[in-house]
Order: structure tokens, then C-alpha cells, then sequence
């Protein structure tokens, strides 16, 4: 959506002064982690040039959400037995958080952020082989494009917290209105649009930022529809997973992308069954 006048001082706040800059090295490590195809044991000796994801990942393959039969203190063991999608979902989820900081924000819950974000970056993973719009371009990125589609609340809260919690307020007391409806009512513009600039301003792959900027508009038409419009089918099946509505492989993005109904509702049983325990690996990994 387009930024009024009215709205120029605080997208300036955003834009001009506050752009986060991703870790060094962040960038070459999102790019590694597309790679469906490398070792553990080269996946391993990328990530120890991050120490801090390199500990968290060992400690997570220790903790109670893993549950090692021994004390696994080697990355490659560690990577191993936490698995390819948690290593590369998790390590890129590490990366990307460490330039935000949401704490002055009561209203959002870093948990549930995260919890969501894990689980999207799922769906669209499970969809994309079951799309036959889809080809293994679209299908490489999916997890990533989904792991980072809410990127821009995630800016929002960092850097407008108040107004961000005013919007959270509205929420709750209206059920008629989305996060970013009350966004844009607050502030001028939604978490979808700055979500779209940060990945343009960190010069993340186009089709990242595709997916970012658009994956709400069922009918987008530009370049990487695919991955915007397979985002916006997972966002869509974990937000229903989350609150417990049922939901319908009615919806006219399926189609667009090729995918029965009753592989959609195959998905959607899979979100259903490892959201609970993607909610205990948020926590594992964002507590405190």
C-alpha cells in the first residue's frame, strides 16, 4: 500500500534512521541454507563461523524438546539429530531475530511469533511438492519465504513499539479487525508493506521479498507469484490451525497453484499434529 503524506515522519523513522542490519555473514548463511542438497558435516562447518547459533543450535539438540539419548556437544552430532528443516528453520529464525528487540512491546509475544513463523515455514514447505505450478525454484525457497513472511511486524514492534501495542489493543477488542487493519489505522501503512521494504533494504533474493510484500493478495499477478500466493495458502493454514476454525480447500489460491483439495487437507493435518510441539521449540529457542 501506498504511504500517505500524513505518515511520512513515521515511515522516515523507519526508513532513513532505523534500517536493522543483518550479522555479518547473515546474508552467504540464508543463501548455504537454500541448499537442499548440502551435507550436514559442510552445513556444520558453515554454521561454527556464527558461534551464537552454532551454541544455540547444541543446546537445543540437548534440551528437553529434543531429548538426546547422550550429551551431544559436536555441531555436525547436533545437526544431525535435530534434522535438516529444524537446523535450517531454526538457524535462519536465530540469524534474522538478532537485530530486533520486541521487549517494549507488552502486546507481542515473541513465543507466539516465532511459533507461528516455524510452522509457516512448514506448510509451505509441504505444499510446494504437491503444487504443480511450482517448480523446484519456488519449491528450494518456500520454507525460507514462509520462515520470514511476518518479518516486518517483527521491525515494527522493534522500533514503534507503543504504536504497535496500541494496535494490538484494538485487536482484542474488536474481532472484526486484523492485526493489519489496526496497524494501518495507527500508523499508516500495515507489517505486510514493511515487511516488503526490509527485505528489499536488506537485498534479500527477489523472490523473499515477492513473498513478503504480497503473500496476502490472493490475486497477485507479478514476478514469483508462486511463492507469494503459496505463503499466503500456508499463513493461512496455520492461522486457522492456531485458532481452531476449521479450514476449507475451497479457496481459489489452490488452484491457481495446482493443488487438490485433498492434498491441502493432507497439510493441513500435518500443521494440526506439529503445531504443539513447534510452539515447545519456540519457547526452547526464544525464552527469555
Amino acid at each position: 500500500m501506498a504511504v500517505e503524506s500524513a505518515e511520512i515522519s513515521i515511515f522516515d523513522r523507519l526508513s532513513r534512521r532505523q534500517v536493522p542490519v543483518l550479522p555479518p555473514g547473515a546474508s552467504y548463511l540464508l543463501k548455504v541454507l537454500t541448499d537442499e542438497n548440502i551435507e550436514f558435516s559442510e552445513l556444520a562447518q558453515i554454521i561454527e563461523r556464527f558461534p551464537t547459533i552454532a551454541g544455540r543450535l547444541i543446546a537445543l539438540a540437548n534440551s528437553a524438546w529434543s531429548s538426546p539419548v547422550n550429551t551431544i556437544t559436536a555441531l555436525d552430532r547436533a545437526c544431525s539429530r535435530l534434522g535438516f528443516s529444524v537446523v535450517r528453520s531454526t538457524s535462519i529464525a536465530l540469524a534474522v531475530a538478532s537485530p530486533f528487540d520486541p521487549s517494549r512491546c507488552p502486546g507481542f509475544n515473541t513465543e507466539s511469533f516465532w511459533a507461528r513463523a516455524l510452522m509457516t515455514a512448514d506448510a509451505a514447505s509441504w505444499l510446494a511438492p504437491v503444487a504443480s505450478s511450482v517448480d523446484d525454484l519456488e519449491s528450494s525457497a518456500a520454507r525460507t519465504a514462509g520462515l520470514l513472511h511476518s518479518l516486518g511486524l517483527l521491525w515494527l514492534t522493534d522500533q514503534l513499539p507503543d504504536e504497535v501495542n496500541q494496535a494490538y489493543t484494538i485487536v482484542e477488542e474488536s474481532d472484526s479487525v486484523s492485526l493489519s487493519q489496526a496497524l494501518s489505522g495507527v500508523i499508516g501503512f500495515d507489517d505486510v508493506y514493511a515487511g516488503g521494504y526490509l527485505g528489499g533494504s536488506w537485498h534479500l533474493p527477489e523472490q523473499l521479498v515477492a513473498a513478503m510484500a504480497h503473500y496476502p493478495e490472493p490475486g497477485f499477478q507479478g514476478g514469483y507469484w508462486e511463492t507469494a500466493t503459496l505463503v499466503g495458502v500456508a499463513v493461512s493454514l496455520v492461522t486457522a490451525v492456531q485458532q481452531g476454525t476449521p479450514w476449507f480447500a475451497t479457496d481459489s489460491r489452490l488452484e491457481r497453484l495446482g493443488i487438490t483439495a485433498p492434498a491441502a487437507e493432507k497439510v493441513v493435518q500435518q500443521v494440526d499434529r506439529q503445531f504443539e510441539r513447534t510452539q515447545e521449540l519456540a519457547k526452547t529457542l526464544f525464552n527469555g
